[in-house]
Order: C-alpha cells, then sequence, then structure tokens
C-alpha cells in the first residue's frame, strides 16, 4: 500500500500544487519509475519551456483566464455547473464525517482533483483504506474520469494529454484491482 499512497501523493502534486519545471520533472520521472507515466510523457514534458509548463499549470489548475477543463467536481455533477455545488457540499461532509476539515488557507472548493488525490493518499497512510476507497468510488471517479478524458482532449500541451490518459489508466487498473465500486452519477457537460 506504501507505494500506492506515493503514487497519490505523487499524483495529487502534479494536479495541485505548481511547481517548476525541474521539479516536476522528478515527480514525474518517478512516476514513470512506478509504472505509473509512460516513459512518453517524461519525453513530452522534457520540451516543454518552462514558461509554457507554468502558464498552462495556472490555466489548466489555479482559473487563470478561461479554463479549458476545470478540474472540480461540482462543475460535472451538479446541473448548474457551478463551484461549491451540492456535490461540492457532499464531498466536504464526507470529509468531516472522516475527521478532515480542509484549510488551504484560501477559498476553494475541496473538489479539485488534485487535492482529492492527496486526501486518497492520507486516509490510506491514516489506515483509513475504506475512506479511500469511498472517496474513489463515490466522490472522485464518478466525474474523474471525464474530466481526465477531457483534459485529455483539450489540454494545451502534449505532456498534460500524456499525464491524463495514463491517470486515466492508472486509475481504471486499480480501481478493478482493489474491486472499487464507482457510483454511476449524470455528468453535466456544455457541448
Amino acid at each position: 500500500m506504501r507505494i500506492i499512497i506515493y503514487n497519490f501523493k505523487l499524483l495529487g502534486t502534479l494536479f495541485y500544487h505548481k511547481r517548476s519545471k525541474t521539479e516536476s520533472v522528478e515527480l514525474v520521472s518517478a512516476l514513470v519509475e512506478e509504472y505509473v507515466l509512460e516513459n512518453e510523457t517524461l519525453d513530452a514534458l522534457s520540451v516543454l519551456e518552462p514558461e509554457q509548463h507554468d502558464h498552462d499549470f495556472s490555466a489548466l489548475f489555479e482559473g487563470m483566464g478561461s479554463m479549458p477543463v476545470p478540474p472540480w467536481g461540482s462543475v460535472y455533477l451538479d446541473k448548474e455547473q457551478v463551484l461549491f455545488g451540492e456535490s461540492n457540499t457532499q464531498y466536504r461532509l464526507f470529509l468531516q464525517q472522516h475527521g478532515i476539515e480542509l484549510d488551504s488557507g484560501q477559498r476553494e472548493p475541496e473538489d479539485q482533483f488534485g487535492l482529492m488525490l492527496l486526501a486518497c493518499a492520507y486516509f490510506l497512510e491514516q489506515d483509513q483504506t475504506q475512506a479511500a476507497f469511498d472517496l474513489l468510488g463515490e466522490h472522485l471517479m464518478p466525474w474523474g474520469s471525464t474530466y481526465l478524458e477531457q483534459l485529455r482532449d483539450k489540454a494545451p500541451n502534449p505532456f498534460y494529454q500524456r499525464l491524463a490518459a495514463d491517470v486515466i489508466k492508472w486509475l481504471d487498473t486499480l480501481i478493478q484491482q482493489q474491486r472499487i465500486n464507482v457510483v454511476k452519477k449524470k455528468i453535466y457537460l456544455d457541448e
């Protein structure tokens, strides 16, 4: 389980914490060594200019400008496609029931993709395996696959496109291996 925790932490960091290109290369290299990401994903990151890396991270995960693919669950699960929607409220209650109250120092929805991966790692570290699996099956993956598919198709550079494709495969494999039941929920997307 330690390897899975490690992988969740590294992936969560890639999707949530802005890092320099050099730091991102180190994270991606570690995930390639763990067979989570492909060598081609590392190659796509390696050729990316540092300024482009920084800009694209901000556009994809911090809400700078027009976001091609919002990383928050309520955008996909709530009919109004808003932040802090009903699905975020349900997720917040789930976290509180398990003794977690998010305080990142800024007002932000808890249902950010990378932040949810980090929460999975936390639960697993605390030997709350069922809570981690419930988080995946009930709160993250009902919309996570759609999000990753959108990211794969709309990301502004091949690195994030490949990252999304690799993470889809890794999460699908984990869900199958651990026999996690993913709840079907209606996805709202502007087509």
